[in-house]
C-alpha cells in the first residue's frame, strides 16, 4: 500500500506524541462518560463488550512494554498477579477496575517507549510498536463509540502511515491518498493499483472495517477485527 497526500515526515517522537494524545483522549472518554458507557453491556465487537476491548488494550500495552524493555536490555518485571487478566475474563471486571488497569498498562508502555534512546538499533518488529499502538487506540476507541470526526487529523494520518506493515495483504494493491476534508471515499482504478482518496479519518475507518460506506465501487477488503 502507498499512502500519499502530503504526509508529514514521521519519526518515533511524533508518533509517541500521538500515542500519548490518543491514550489521554480514550481515558477522557471513559471518565467523562463513565455512566453512559456500559463496559459490560451490549457487544461492540462481535461477541465482545467494551470491557473486553479495554482489557485487550491494557494487555497489549503490557506486552509492548515488556518487548521494548527486553529489546533494550532493561529488566522486565514479573507479571503482577492482580493484573494477570486475559481478555475474556478480564472484560467482566467492574468499570473502575478496567479503567485503572488501562491507565497502569498505558503508563508502563509510555515509560518503556520514552526510555528508548536509539530506535534505529531495534529490529523492525520492536521499532514498529509505537505505530501499532496508535492504530490500536484509534480503531478500538471507535469501537467504544468515539465519532471518527473527533479524531485529530494528524493522528489519523500517522495511523494510516502504519497500515502498510499492519495490513500488507489486505492493502497490497491499494494506494490511499489522504485529502483533508474530503468526506466521501473516491476510487480511481488503474491497471496497477486501486487508488482511494478521502479524508484520512474516513480512510482509516474504511480500512479497519469500522466505516459504514455503502459505495459499491469500493474494493473488497478482508476485515481485521482486532488490531
Amino acid at each position: 500500500m502507498t499512502l500519499s497526500g502530503e504526509l508529514p515526515f514521521v519519526n518515533h517522537k511524533t508518533i509517541i506524541a500521538s500515542v500519548d494524545r490518543e491514550t489521554a483522549a480514550l481515558l477522557s472518554s471513559l471518565l467523562g462518560g463513565f455512566l453512559e458507557i456500559d463496559l459490560q453491556g451490549q457487544p461492540v465487537l462481535d461477541e465482545f463488550t467494551g470491557g473486553h476491548v479495554l482489557t485487550y488494550l491494557a494487555r497489549e500495552a503490557d506486552r509492548m512494554a515488556d518487548e521494548l524493555l527486553a529489546a533494550t536490555g532493561r529488566p522486565v518485571p514479573p507479571l503482577d498477579a492482580d493484573r494477570r487478566w486475559d481478555v475474556e475474563q478480564g472484560g467482566l471486571r467492574p468499570g473502575a477496575v478496567l479503567i485503572e488497569d488501562f491507565v497502569e498498562a498505558s503508563s508502563r508502555l509510555t515509560d518503556a517507549m520514552e526510555g528508548v534512546h536509539d530506535w534505529s538499533t531495534l529490529n523492525a518488529t520492536v521499532s514498529e510498536i509505537p505505530g501499532g499502538r496508535l492504530v490500536q487506540l484509534l480503531v478500538h476507541h471507535a469501537d467504544l463509540n468515539r465519532p471518527w470526526d473527533s479524531v485529530p487529523e494528524q493522528d489519523a494520518r500517522m495511523a494510516l502511515s502504519q497500515l502498510p506493515t499492519i495490513m500488507p495483504t489486505e492493502l497490497g494493491d491499494i494506494r490511499l491518498v489522504a485529502r483533508s476534508g474530503q468526506a466521501p471515499i473516491v476510487i480511481h482504478p488503474n491497471l496497477v493499483q486501486t487508488v482511494i482518496e478521502g479524508d484520512p479519518r474516513a480512510l482509516l475507518s474504511w480500512a479497519s472495517g469500522r466505516g459504514d460506506s455503502t459505495d459499491a465501487n469500493l474494493p473488497p477488503i478482508s476485515r481485521r477485527v482486532w488490531f
